[in-house]
């Protein structure tokens, strides 16, 4: 593949992907700017190590993942230079107060994330376990163990 044609494909690839980037972005990171710069950050770090990538179709898999670890990068660093008094301005959530998404919101990363992809997106296990690098049984398990906490939270609040 020559790299015009590999460049036209990733545009392809950033144009079709980059919705689902930002909505699983703004599920981790809960502030719309935040989660713009992930992705912004995702597509150039993608794009950068595109040379790594040996098959094209994976190409939507390793934007998702540039994504997440964008996300990891940004939690790692809004952790060290947020001090504790100042956390409460970053609960809030852009999700409608009555929406489902706003319940998923609040349930922790490791499930909320799996859910995001799974539900928000679509994804199949098999896919979210490749980009989440982790086994398939162990994403079913959250999944499971997310829609329990969900289940549970949306009972306590009828």
């Amino acid at each position: 593949m020559s790299t015009e044609e590999r460049n036209a494909a990733f545009a392809r690839a950033v144009a079709d992907c980059r919705a689902a980037m930002y909505r699983v972005a703004l599920g981790m990171l809960r502030q719309p700017a935040d989660a713009e710069d992930a992705v912004s950050s995702a597509v150039i770090a993608a794009y950068t190590h595109l040379h790594r990538l040996r098959e094209p179709g994976a190409l939507p898999g390793y934007l998702m993942r540039c994504a997440v670890n964008a996300c990891h990068a940004a939690l790692r660093r809004r952790k060290r230079e947020i001090s504790a008094e100042n956390m409460e301005i970053y609960g809030g959530t852009t999700y409608e107060p009555d929406s489902v998404w706003s319940y998923v919101h609040h349930l922790p990363e490791k499930y909320r994330l799996p859910l995001l992809l799974r539900y928000g997106e679509d994804w199949k296990i098999e896919d979210i376990a490749r980009t989440l690098k982790l086994p398939k049984g162990t994403v079913s398990a959250r999944l499971s163990r997310g829609l329990k906490m969900l289940k549970k939270e949306l009972q306590e609040e009828v």
